[in-house]
């Protein structure tokens, strides 16, 4: 036998062997990259890790309820989850209520003691957890897309308690801002609006966030991760996250509008609210606070937060 002969069967198997490798390297990255895309996809619509302990969390809410003289309310949602709240009240008889909207995977106790802010104007307050935050139902979050549906229910609540003809405002930070502008956006009643450091598009703010806390993985695959993450969030849980945009609502906003952010804020970054602002056809006004972090101008500034939203609400809003 020549030496042709007896290399080809040794080459065959080398490219054999070579083949197989490289079939077994591309399934582990393919499990590799669908393993990630699956913890992302339930960081995003299933932060379950920041729900409170149920308990605690009850007792916070009655301590609350308590120390404020508030009573506790629920409604139903167009899809049959249950949402649970406090009615704050600044006064017997008001004419005027806010609703405050958590940020993304918060729930109401991040205004234990900022609902205060809105008593002192004389705003009647109420508070709910979101779904799939806090004390209510549902096992994941859609970024406004149900939470939009969710407060017009909250809204008609609020109305059905408070006297006839109340004027009514949102008031949102972060994600529940994001909520605020998509409910008003499409429609939703409401007399004013105060969207503190709203994303404008969120499939651009997890992009943002990838890079941001993510940068053990490389730059290029950080847009082809989030195509498989929202992909993942559709099948998982059958919303599409990619349609979650307030910017694609904002110019339906008919209420006068206060964007509020802070020059500092490097989480959703101050861009994205100035978007949102420029792309407002309803009587409107822009505020960047120069000191504070995400969603800290009130912390951070009280009393220039303050006349800022008073100027607003005299002004535009019309509510002495």
């Amino acid at each position: 036998m020549n030496r042709a002969a007896t290399a080809r069967p040794a080459t065959a198997r080398r490219l054999r062997t070579t083949t197989r490798f490289l079939l077994a390297l591309l399934g582990v990255l393919a499990l590799a990259w669908g393993a990630a895309a699956w913890f992302f996809s339930t960081l995003v619509a299933q932060p379950a890790w920041r729900r409170p302990d149920p308990a605690a969390h009850a007792q916070a809410i009655e301590t609350l309820r308590q120390s404020a003289g508030g009573t506790t309310f629920s409604v139903r949602t167009t899809d049959g989850l249950t949402l649970r709240g406090l009615h704050l009240p600044a006064s017997a008889d008001n004419d005027r209520f806010v609703v405050m909207l958590h940020g993304y995977g918060g729930n109401l106790r991040e205004y234990e003691t900022q609902h205060r802010f809105w008593h002192a104007l004389g705003f009647d307050v109420f508070l709910y957890d979101q779904r799939g935050s806090g004390a209510s139902d549902g096992d994941f979050l859609s970024a406004g897309l149900h939470e939009s549906t969710d407060l017009g229910a909250v809204v008609a609540e609020a109305r059905r308690r408070m006297p006839a003809g109340a004027r009514a405002g949102v008031y949102g930070r972060s994600g529940g801002a994001a909520t605020a502008v998509m409910y008003a956006g499409q429609g939703g009643s409401a007399d004013f609006l105060v969207v503190d450091c709203a994303f404008s598009s969120f499939p651009d703010q997890l992009l943002d966030r990838l890079q941001a806390e993510h940068g053990y993985l490389p730059r290029p695959l950080h847009g082809p991760m989030l195509a498989t993450t929202l992909q993942l969030v559709q099948w998982r849980f059958g919303v599409d996250l990619a349609q979650a945009e307030p910017r694609r609502h904002v110019a339906g906003i008919r209420a006068p509008v206060l964007f509020v952010t802070t020059a500092g804020d490097d989480y959703i970054r101050p861009a994205m609210t100035t978007a949102l602002h420029d792309a407002a056809t309803a009587p409107k006004r822009l505020r960047i606070f120069a000191h504070g972090g995400h969603g800290a101008g009130l912390q951070a500034q009280p009393e220039a937060y303050r006349e800022e939203v008073l100027r607003f609400l005299h002004e535009l809003a019309a509510i002495d």
